[in-house]
């Protein structure tokens, strides 16, 4: 697992939930993996509802 973060993940009002890894897995501050990003740059949860957008 790298430990590297290469983005941001906001939620809509644009609160910091987490980050994304080099593989797409979005983790909280607690590096817990807590759902994935879509191609256009969603975040969404192992259910497919989305979390937020992914920032740099």
């Amino acid at each position: 697992m790298s430990t590297a973060s290469t983005a941001i993940v906001v939620d809509d009002s644009g609160v910091r939930i987490g980050t994304v890894d080099g593989n797409g897995q979005v983790r909280d501050f607690a590096r817990v993996r807590i759902g994935s990003t879509r191609a256009d740059g969603v975040a969404v949860d192992f259910a497919g509802r989305r979390l937020g957008r992914v920032v740099s």
